[in-house]
């Protein structure tokens, strides 16, 4: 009798090491995907830098940026006359 009570005994802790591991498991998972959200959001910063020939008050209008430029942005668009 007291080999089966014994036996009790340890399905319960493995049952309680078990529920413990598999919450540690889900935890981490939800950690990582947290920071895996949190790289994937972060937006890198275009270069901002006007050249020189780049003026807001000449140029060709660029519908890409929203600013008048020299029209040579190979990646703008603008109106034709």
């Amino acid at each position: 009798m007291l080999v089966l009570m014994k036996r009790n005994t340890t399905l319960k802790i493995g049952q309680l090491l078990l529920n413990v591991g598999g919450f540690a498991v889900g935890l981490v998972s939800a950690l990582l995907g947290t920071l895996r959200e949190l790289f994937v959001s972060a937006k890198a910063e275009p270069n901002q830098e006007r050249r020189v020939h780049d003026s807001d008050f000449m140029g060709e209008f660029n519908h890409r940026t929203g600013r008048l430029d020299a029209g040579v942005d190979p990646y703008g668009w603008y109106d034709e006359d």
